[in-house]
């Protein structure tokens, strides 16, 4: 996998980003950042600070100048070549594909100049709009991790695993 980082991608609609400083108050506007103020400044200023690492891919979703949510991969493995994808949008903005675009954006980037050779997320068993994301863009639906993630309830939640490798993105188009 090659050390390229955060670089700007276009789509149709949406310019992703690297974080900035000054991109706290839309986080929390939109509640993707939910914390206060000065938890969110201290939250993006590690997100500035990380994103001058080559294996920091970590984008802001912006349309028409709004922020409107933030796309991360974590969990890099630059030696095994994989990585995880998160996301997430502001309520308002759920329901017209921006993140399905975002999504597919970035597994491109990844897949092809990133050479990463899988791109994969997990997703909450009760979270049909982020399955239905990864199902459009070609992820393959690969298991599920029973009792995966904790809850604030202290239950815990099946967790979908979705992937792509490089091969099927080849494959798609």
């Amino acid at each position: 996998m090659k050390p390229i980082g955060t670089r700007p991608i276009r789509t149709t609609r949406l310019l992703l980003r690297k974080p900035e400083h000054d991109d706290a108050a839309a986080l929390v506007d939109i509640r993707s950042l939910p914390m206060t103020m000065a938890e969110a400044r201290k939250a993006v200023a590690s997100m500035v600070a990380e994103s001058a690492k080559p294996f920091c891919f970590h984008w802001v979703i912006t349309m028409e100048g709004q922020t409107v949510g933030r796309l991360k991969c974590w969990e890099v493995d630059p030696y095994n070549g994989y990585v995880q994808l998160g996301y997430d949008v502001g309520p308002e903005y759920r329901g017209q594909g921006i993140m399905t675009e975002a999504v597919g954006a970035v597994i491109r980037y990844m897949l092809t100049e990133a050479e990463a050779n899988r791109v994969y997320c997990s997703v909450r068993e009760n979270n049909h709009a982020s399955r239905r994301v990864c199902e459009k863009n070609g992820m393959k639906h690969e298991g599920v991790l029973r009792q995966h993630y904790a809850r604030q309830d202290g239950g815990y939640d099946d967790v979908h695993i979705y992937g792509i490798i490089r091969s099927d993105l080849a494959e798609g188009e």
